[in-house]
C-alpha cells in the first residue's frame, strides 16, 4: 500500500501570508509590489523555483502563485480584504 500525500495548494498558505503581512503592516507594500511587478512575476517565479531547495516549500507556493496571473490577482484581492475564491 502506497502512502497518499496531499500536495498543498498555494491558496492553502495565503491566509497565513496575509496575516503575517498585516501583522507587520506590509500588506499595502506587498499589494503595491505585486501590482507594479506583475509583468515580471513570471521571472520572479522562475527565480523562486531555482532557489526552492534553499528557501523551502513556501517558495514553491509563492512561485506557483506568481506564475499564474489569475492566482496573482486573487491573492492581491485577498490582500485588499476580499475573500479567497
Amino acid at each position: 500500500m502506497q502512502p497518499m500525500y496531499r500536495q498543498m495548494s498555494p491558496r492553502d498558505r495565503w491566509s497565513c501570508w496575509v496575516q503575517t503581512l498585516r501583522r507587520y503592516q506590509l500588506d499595502g507594500f506587498a499589494r503595491w509590489i505585486l501590482e507594479a511587478g506583475r509583468p515580471l512575476a513570471v521571472l520572479g517565479a522562475q527565480a523562486l523555483y531555482f532557489g526552492q531547495p534553499f528557501l523551502g516549500a513556501d517558495a514553491d507556493a509563492l512561485a506557483r502563485t506568481l506564475e499564474s496571473d489569475d492566482e496573482l490577482r486573487a491573492f492581491v484581492s485577498l490582500l485588499d480584504g476580499g475573500t479567497d475564491s
